[in-house]
């Protein structure tokens, strides 16, 4: 059988933030709104952006593509940043590299921003004033 398989840039990016759901230290988005704790409050405006440059195997080439991954995340005060960048990274390079066979050339990690946890609290007041 013959082809070849592309992979679009937005599964990569779907995959990556599948990823992420899984770092308990990251800040991020859940849909369905329960809190369990600091490091599991997800916030809309706190939610990993993630970019991605693809490249797709060379005409003749047998292998797969490779990509490289740019991620801004929050994290939460108190937790140690090198850490949690590494376990973010070795989370999207295995997801990423399992399913879809492309090999991650690197995943830059850019911290933007600390949570305090003050600010939790007030995000789930205001959660509990809009429910």
């Amino acid at each position: 059988m013959s082809g070849k398989t592309f992979i679009s840039e937005s599964v990569f990016v779907d995959i990556a933030k599948e990823a992420m759901r899984k770092v308990e230290e990251v800040y991020k988005q859940e849909k369905k709104g329960g809190l369990a704790g600091f490091t599991r409050m997800f916030v809309d405006r706190f939610t990993p952006q993630i970019s991605v440059k693809k490249t797709d195997p060379a005409e003749f080439e047998e292998t797969a593509g490779s990509v490289a991954f740019e991620v801004k995340i929050s994290v939460v005060y108190g937790v140690k940043i090198p850490e949690v960048a590494d376990k973010a990274r070795e989370k999207i390079i295995s997801d990423v590299e399992t399913l879809t066979g492309y090999s991650v050339e690197k995943v830059d990690i850019v911290v933007e921003r600390v949570i305090k946890p003050e600010e939790i609290q007030e995000e789930k007041a205001e959660q509990k004033t809009e429910d």
